[in-house]
């Protein structure tokens, strides 16, 4: 289940994370205190976290920026330092409460930062060579000459005077002097070098990409290849402090262990293989790690197993819809759908019976309502989501998009062209012949007999007989064209590829571009009363209009993750989701307008339209594929 009870709601630019918690945005870097217990974690879009009981419970910080953020390091319990791109430095006196910018004269991207044991000494490795160096714990830097234009991707410190700083082109950099002067070394055949650690008895490891493992064992002058029979890139490494106990992540998703200083290693796997960018060990026992999708990861037994700290699932959530304020349903990938009865505040995952991606979920009232997906995919409820069963389309093409007129009558649309049409509440599908190969990506209809489809290469096609046949619509664009919404059986928007927005006042017969404040991708497009619409699409782009298109507007950025529907209600109740399980609810209104849907021509219906109720999943749940959930330590009595 999701929940939003355990952490603190984040809140950004005026959306609440409902999932994953704390929040989705990839993080980079994560350290602790000496003390175990007070760590943070950073990320894109200045993401910043802050626990004070060894990662159980987190809660997100105002962050002075909102550049990614790439490495953080406590040198105590209140002093902290974390640096991100266009160099950015910024500090904490208050155990990362507050944080200050700090200047650095530099405009390079940063990627790491570490310090010696001094708690003084500290270092700073970024894009083309950049070095900086601290001998008062962060509070003052300066330039150092690297004397190389490779990028550096990380930076450890094992004293006050030696150092090593590992990058691109293989590069290697050693130094002996406090950072005076930087031996150069190439590893790893001049593939990127992303780790290099320094232990206690002159041993150097170094990790990079096509599982490359290097160690010398007389400080960089000599090295030899250790073969631990992967090519898969090496992202994360960590040794226990003062100890030969250590881990690499790999792309995969596999965790390398070695305990005698990276002479071997053995690979031990991690449910749903995930992406570790960044991992720290406190001690020969105790480390975390972070990752993709807000990912957060603890280890209580030197990385033979792992436990997530993070909550949520993190599969692709790929469209969503809401009945009421409070009942509303979302689907994703590998056969995902999870049920919400409190607008959003806690996620029940649902049985599906499938495997296959789901990309689209419609409701006729509050217990009818249909999904489809991957390879003819269509599931059918008559309990508002409870239980699922498969509707018969006896084909193998992904569906893309399902739309309900009436109980009965429904249309889904999807690869190559494809369209089907069902009488049968969904139970049988017959496929129509839509007169384009091309995707189609969504569709529409005002009744049973006028509908319009859009897809790929701005294709547009409408009917005015049910689906007997389609007549393609002149949209004059070659981009893809992903969502389409109506305002009544007249006015309605289409937007797609590179931010095109197409406008269309007879009912989809013809198109008009409009003026686009965006060049992202645009995936779902909502049209919620006469003037108000909004779009949402890649890298967390939010446009909207309140003058019928007239004019549209970009809102403040919240993540830079893919979002892939939005649902508009009116007021706080706007929910957009998206990859990595994104599914965020508004908590300031997003735009003036209410929601007004315009009322449309009577439909022919056997039944009236049944209430949104409550609902439990049939099936429970008890093991969703996820890392298991990490639990805090019992407290001795």
């Amino acid at each position: 289940m999701f929940t939003a009870s355990v952490f603190p709601q984040a809140v950004s630019n005026g959306w609440l994370w409902q999932n994953p918690l704390p929040q989705g945005n990839p993080l980079y870097g994560i350290h602790f205190a000496k003390d175990k217990l007070r760590g943070l974690a950073v990320g894109s879009d200045g993401t910043i976290l802050r626990t004070t009981d060894g990662g159980f419970r987190w809660e997100k910080i105002d962050s002075p920026t909102k550049v990614a953020l790439s490495a953080v390091y406590l040198l105590d319990k209140e002093n902290a330092l974390a640096v991100g791109a266009r160099g950015t430095i910024i500090r904490s006196t208050d155990g990362g409460k507050k944080w200050q910018a700090v200047a650095s004269g530099v405009r390079e991207h940063f990627y790491s930062l570490t310090f010696a044991p001094d708690a003084r000494t500290g270092y700073i490795t970024g894009s083309n060579g950049s070095l900086l160096k601290t001998v008062n714990g962060g509070v003052t830097w300066r330039t150092l000459t690297s004397g190389v234009n490779s990028h550096l991707l990380k930076v450890t410190a094992l004293d006050a005077l030696r150092a090593a700083a590992s990058g691109t082109a293989g590069i290697l950099l050693l130094t002996e002097d406090g950072g005076e002067t930087w031996t150069q070394n190439t590893l790893c055949d001049g593939t990127i070098v992303s780790n290099a650690s320094l232990l206690q008895n002159g041993t150097i490891l170094a990790a990079g990409y096509g599982g490359c493992v290097e160690r010398s064992v007389d400080q960089g002058k000599t090295w030899r290849r250790v073969d631990i029979f992967t090519k898969a890139d090496l992202l994360a490494a960590a040794f226990a402090p003062e100890s030969s106990q250590g881990v690499i992540s790999d792309a995969n998703g596999t965790i390398w262990l070695t305990g005698d200083g990276g002479v071997t290693w053995v690979p031990f796997a991690v449910r749903t293989s995930p992406r570790i960018v960044d991992a720290y060990f406190a001690d020969d026992l105790t480390g975390w790690a972070v990752g993709d999708n807000g990912l957060i990861l603890r280890t209580d037994d030197r990385g033979y197993s792992w436990q997530r700290l993070s909550e949520g699932g993190r599969e692709d959530v790929n469209d969503v819809a809401f009945q009421t304020n409070d009942i509303g349903i979302a689907v994703g990938s590998r056969g995902r759908i999870w049920l919400t009865n409190n607008a959003g505040r806690d996620w029940l995952p649902a049985y599906s019976e499938t495997n296959v991606n789901l990309n689209s979920v419609a409701f006729y009232d509050g217990q009818r309502g249909w999904i489809a997906g991957d390879d003819g995919t269509i599931l059918r409820t008559i309990n508002g989501g409870a239980s699922w069963g498969k509707g018969e389309t006896h084909v193998t093409q992904d569906l893309t998009s399902v739309y309900f007129v009436t109980e009965k009558t429904g249309f889904a649309v999807g690869e190559n062209g494809m369209i089907l049409r069902t009488d049968s509440a969904g139970a049988y599908w017959e496929q129509q012949e839509s007169g384009t190969r091309l995707w189609l990506e969504d569709v529409k209809f005002f009744d049973e007999k006028r509908g319009v489809a859009v897809g790929d290469r701005g294709v547009a096609v409408t009917t005015l007989d049910g689906g007997v046949s389609w007549q393609k619509a002149a949209t004059n664009v070659r981009e893809n064209l992903y969502s389409v919404s109506f305002y009544g059986d007249k006015t309605g928007f289409a937007v797609g590829e590179n931010g095109i927005i197409l406008r269309t006042d007879d009912g989809g017969q013809t198109w008009k571009d409009q003026e686009s404040p965006t060049s992202n991708s645009l995936f779902a497009v909502t049209y919620f009363n006469e003037k108000n619409a909004v779009a949402v699409g890649e890298l967390g782009t939010v446009v909207i209009t309140d003058n019928a298109g007239e004019n549209w507007s970009t809102t403040p950025r919240f993540t830079g993750k893919l979002l892939q529907a939005i649902v508009y209600r009116g007021g706080t109740n706007v929910w957009a989701v998206g990859r990595g399980g994104m599914i965020l609810k508004r908590v300031e209104p997003l735009a003036a307008g209410s929601y007004a849907p315009a009322k449309l021509p009577p439909t022919l219906r056997t039944r009236p339209r049944l209430d949104a109720k409550p609902r439990k999943p049939a099936i429970t749940l008890t093991d969703d594929g996820d890392i298991p959930a990490a639990l805090p330590p019992k407290k001795d009595q």
